[in-house]
């Protein structure tokens, strides 16, 4: 049986990631394992035992109750509030409700240090090779699925626009993690700050919105053979033009960085997605809407890409660059 505070410590042995101290004002395993059962305890019982604990953009654990409940406690940093996370859930209980693989939500968002979290249920699942074709078909019908089912809803939840979070005279906005640092590291990237600007320029529409997930991707589902069994990572849950949707999770659907680069989409991949998913939604996107998914692919490649090069030059990396391989081979090959 393994406590919050010895997975909390467990997981920085290889690496000090800021974002815990950027949450919890604090880098002690103990603090940041008793707030977050806390959380739990105020919401739906007392902690027992941890099962994983995970840092990314915010923090994640999957504890067991005294009861013998399995949930999960998420602590968002990046892009939330409180009436956003209210309106996510909304959709979550709303898919869950028709049936699809969404976790039920099992409290309102409650302020946690510099964060907010979230608690809801725990549906643990098998990973999947998101390049397999028929690990692909299913993503891309899953992502159909989820976003005729969600935009469906009346009124249209008020999850945000993910573009209005970034200022209009910035390129990419705030990066999702604060180990990014992309005004320091400009030089070097002039190639990718131009493919981003001439993206953006294009995904300038009148097209309606739609309720998407803007990070559909391997990692962030849950798998039972090829079928999809669990949708994870709830604040990627934003308002944004259909094309706009498939377009970001054309350039990424079968990354898992749990994996490594070798997970990454190639052009003919990212094409294929997007023809699984006109098959699935019965009819093409109009040459409008391609142009506006290729834009958005391209931009979230230059995103991507854009990470990388704060990393490699920030870190002195050596390792691949799959984002900005990706790029070179797309920039000569539009989806649209």
């Amino acid at each position: 049986m393994a406590s919050v505070a010895d997975l909390v410590a467990d997981a920085r042995q290889s690496y000090r990631n800021p974002t815990e101290e950027a949450i919890f004002g604090t880098d002690d395993a103990g603090e940041i394992a008793s707030a977050l059962q806390a959380v739990v305890a105020s919401t739906v019982g007392t902690v027992d035992e941890g099962i994983f604990y995970l840092i990314g953009v915010g923090v994640v654990a999957a504890v067991r109750l005294k009861s013998g409940q399995a949930v999960v406690v998420k602590v968002h940093r990046y892009n939330v509030s409180l009436q956003r996370l209210t309106s996510v859930h909304a959709v979550q209980a709303h898919l869950a409700a028709q049936g699809m693989p969404a976790p039920r939500p099992l409290g309102g968002p409650t302020p946690v240090g510099r964060g907010i979290a979230v608690v809801e249920e725990y549906l643990p699942a098998s990973g999947a090779a998101g390049r397999e074709p028929a690990v692909r078909r299913s993503m891309a019908r899953g992502l159909q699925s989820f976003i005729a089912t969600a935009s469906a809803m009346q009124p249209m939840p008020d999850v945000g626009e993910r573009d209005q979070v970034r200022p209009k005279d910035s390129l990419y906005g705030e990066p999702h993690d604060v180990r990014f640092d992309f005004a320091g590291t400009s030089a070097g990237a002039e190639w990718i700050d131009s493919l981003a600007a001439a993206a953006l320029a294009r995904l300038e529409c009148d097209l309606p919105l739609s309720v998407g997930h803007l990070d559909w991707r391997v990692e962030n589902l849950g798998f039972h053979g090829h079928d999809i069994s669990a949708i994870y990572d709830w604040d990627s849950v934003w308002l944004a033009p259909e094309p706009v949707a498939v377009g970001q999770a054309a350039a990424a659907f079968s990354t898992d960085w749990r994996v490594g680069p070798s997970t990454f989409p190639t052009v003919e991949d990212m094409a294929a997605f997007v023809g699984d998913y006109e098959d699935a939604r019965g009819r093409p996107f109009t040459s409008t809407e391609r142009a506006v998914l290729d834009a958005a692919n391209l931009y979230l490649l230059t995103y991507g890409a854009r990470c990388e090069h704060s990393d490699h030059t920030r870190f002195e990396l050596t390792a691949p660059k799959p984002f900005a391989d990706l790029l070179r081979a797309r920039d000569s090959t539009p989806l649209g």
